[in-house]
């Protein structure tokens, strides 16, 4: 259902906080307690339950209960305040969603965000929702969420304005239940209206190009952002950021080379960027 507006006029902290330090949320959507460790300290979640957790930049270690062992980093190099991303050792699917808010008597024209479609246990659900995917570390840098998977909508907020939205990531089975019992479109959707699908992927950093420049371009991103990744202070990712900035302005943006690469150039060299924005990344093999 539609949530309604009132017109007004016009957690625990599991390591040390000193330096530079990035807040993230452990989720156990499971029946029974989850026991993991980061950096060889153990951490037990409540059934159904979140923990929150203030880690520094840099690398780190994650131990899950099957023994299995992940090595991530944390990125600090863009400042940000609140949580910066979720920590899914279960790997559950999440989904993003934006929930509007009208005033009693205001008749909704529109969302109030991109209306998509998902594909979930074989069944297609549309509306303002994004595929968060299962990975082990979801940033929330392109989709930044109000509420946490154990915080439920509020029925009714108080705002300045008629047309509102909060913000949420659901897990999947929630999800479910959420779509069937609470969800009702805010327009028709059968109208002409532009709607895309929404699959999580991996953004895409690599590349072989034919042009020399547009590989040579690549080539030298990725050495900085490889080091980035690796480096072991906030101060070190910050410089390399600006480093990545500094040539991108004055001379990745603008190749001269032409022709169909420049669309895969240029999406590449984005998701590259974004990363490095970003606050955290599994450091894969």
């Amino acid at each position: 259902m539609l949530k309604r507006i009132l017109l007004l006029g016009a957690c625990i902290t599991l390591t040390a906080c000193f330096g530079d330090s990035k807040e993230f949320l452990i989720d156990n959507p499971t029946e029974k307690p989850l026991a993991i460790s980061i950096d060889n300290e153990k951490i037990t979640i409540p059934a159904k339950e979140t923990q929150n957790i203030k880690l520094e930049a840099g690398q780190h270690t994650l131990s899950l209960e099957n023994g299995e062992s992940v090595k991530f980093s944390v990125f600090d190099a863009w400042p940000r305040s609140g949580v910066s991303g979720l920590i899914n050792p279960t790997r559950t699917r999440y989904v993003y969603v934006v929930q509007k808010y009208l005033a009693e008597g205001v008749q909704p024209t529109n969302e109030n965000s991109d209306v998509h479609t998902l594909t979930i246990d074989g069944q297609t659900v549309t509306g303002p929702f994004n595929d968060l995917g299962s990975e082990l570390f979801i940033d929330n840098f392109e989709h930044s969420w109000e509420l946490n998977p154990t915080e439920a909508f509020p029925e009714s907020m108080s705002s300045t304005s008629k047309d509102n939205y909060k913000t949420k990531i659901f897990r999947v089975e929630d999800f479910k239940h959420y779509y069937t019992n609470e969800f009702s479109p805010a327009t028709d959707y059968t109208q002409d209206m532009r709607i895309t699908e929404s699959r999580y992927q991996q953004p895409e950093i690599t590349a072989h190009f034919s042009s020399p420049e547009l590989q040579q371009n690549l080539d030298d991103a990725t050495k900085i952002y490889t080091a980035f990744i690796h480096a072991d202070s906030a101060s070190d990712q910050k410089d390399l950021l600006k480093e990545f900035e500094k040539q991108n302005r004055e001379k990745w943006r603008n190749p001269k080379t032409g022709g169909e690469e420049t669309t895969t150039y240029y999406e590449i060299m984005s998701n590259i960027n974004h990363t490095m924005m970003s606050s955290i990344l599994e450091l894969k093999k």
